[in-house]
């Protein structure tokens, strides 16, 4: 059944309703919502709407036909005095606006903190492999400073980032997986200096490829037996060069060399097996496959993060500690960080952040044409309640307008904010 405009008066519990008025010009958090109260009809009427476009696919009943509907409170054609309710609600609005804000400048800090770090990181890497104990040290501060927004006793949300897909990609990489090592390590208990050695590991997991030619990690076409057998050397290689750094942790140089062993014995260089594999590298495993699976060498043949966690426990599972793998999913939510989503009352969006603590209730970044896009919504699904994801949605479906707005990343990047989120905290609602 098509949507089409109904008198407010025609209104009435259950029915889903679109609001044509700007979205800054009313106080309802969003412009498409179910009616679930009295006091929303009547805080229609209180602001001057007349009516409103009914949507009955999302509706539970339809609206009264115009003999139904109650002649006992005409719509006004201007506003009138404001009920209790209504300014709660708009209360409510601009309390969220001003976090919204907060929340924004929180971002750009976190944009600033994620791009010293790659470019520290940059530095660290061609240093590192000629052996400075000043490049090693400035990677044991970064690990540090990482660890320290991660303890137990402080809220941090994993962030995405806006970063572009290019030359540096072996630098988002290592500083991806080191930060999702991290945070999974945090997650299974282990305390800051264990997750900074588990976060060296992450870092420097793939610096053995530096001595493998480009013409071969580059190749696009089926590789060799012998360029395969290349290749499977650089955790070996990458011991080589971290082990020129006395003070690098042994455990950390575990984590290099076994970060491509499988469960099931099925990986390399040594072929070990569950418990034969450090638990440092079993986390970092993780981490790299994922990170890998998001962002391949072409954007377009990447997986979405939500397919990416579902390919690993579906079909990849028996190369990863089950427990792990689980906790893992959990840390980034079914719906992590860089995944186009539709919500229950038809909004688009895209998660820009997942707190582990609650997983199921992410950050959105949300499509709305009412609002510029340098000021879009980043709308909290704490406060919501009601409001639940649907399905993940693939780019690709988006139209046009859409996909500009939200501008999906063709690079999922992670860093690590602290969260304004508090575990307990029950969202303000209207009366």
């Amino acid at each position: 059944m098509p949507e089409y405009k109904v008198d407010i008066e025609q209104l009435r519990i259950g029915v889903f309703i679109s609001l044509e008025r700007n979205w800054l010009k009313h106080p309802f958090l969003f412009s498409r919502f179910k009616i679930t109260k009295p006091e929303q009809i009547r805080t229609l009427r209180e602001i001057g709407i007349t009516d409103v476009i009914c949507i009955p696919e999302k509706s539970d009943v339809l609206p009264l036909s115009l003999k139904e509907a109650s002649p006992e409170h005409p719509a006004p054609a201007a506003p009138t005095l404001e009920s209790s309710e209504t300014k709660v609600l708009w209360e409510l609005k601009k309390e969220r606006i001003a976090r919204l804000r907060e929340r924004k400048e929180r971002d750009e800090q976190c944009e600033k903190q994620f791009v010293k770090s790659v470019t520290a990181v940059k530095g660290i890497m061609k240093n590192v492999e000629a052996g400075s104990k000043e490049a090693f040290e400035e990677s044991d501060k970064l690990m540090r400073g990482i660890a320290q927004s991660l303890i137990p006793n402080r809220e941090s949300a994993v962030q995405l980032m806006n970063t572009a897909f290019g030359k540096e990609n072996a630098f988002f990489h290592s500083l991806n997986v080191a930060v999702l090592s991290m945070l999974l390590a945090r997650e299974y208990g282990l305390d800051a200096d264990q997750m900074r050695i588990v976060g060296l590991g992450g870092l420097f997991h793939d610096i053995g490829k530096s001595r493998i030619p480009k013409s071969i990690l580059n190749k696009e076409a089926g590789l060799t037996r012998p360029e395969l057998k290349f290749i499977q050397l650089h955790p070996k290689y990458g011991v080589d060069i971290l082990s020129q750094i006395k003070m690098f942790p042994p455990d950390g140089l575990r984590a290099v060399y076994q970060h491509h062993e499988c469960i099931d014995g099925t990986g390399y260089p040594m072929a070990l097996k569950g418990k034969d594999i450090s638990l440092a590298a079993k986390i970092v495993s993780i981490a790299n496959v994922y990170d890998n699976h998001c962002n391949r060498l072409h954007a377009e043949d990447s997986l979405t993060p939500h397919t990416a966690l579902a390919h690993m426990f579906n079909v990849q599972k028996d190369m990863f500690e089950r427990g792990l793998l689980t906790l893992f999913i959990q840390c980034l939510g079914v719906y992590p960080p860089g995944t186009l989503v539709m919500l229950s009352d038809g909004s688009i969006g895209m998660v820009v952040s997942v707190n582990p603590r609650d997983p199921l209730h992410p950050s959105l970044l949300l499509y709305n044409p009412d609002i510029p896009k340098k000021d879009a919504l980043i709308f909290d699904m704490t406060d919501e309640p009601g409001i639940r994801i649907e399905s993940s949605i693939k780019a690709s479906q988006l139209p046009s307008e859409v996909y500009a707005y939200l501008s999906p990343r063709t690079r999922i990047t992670y860093y690590v904010q602290e969260s304004e989120y508090k575990p307990g905290r029950v969202p303000k609602t209207a009366p």
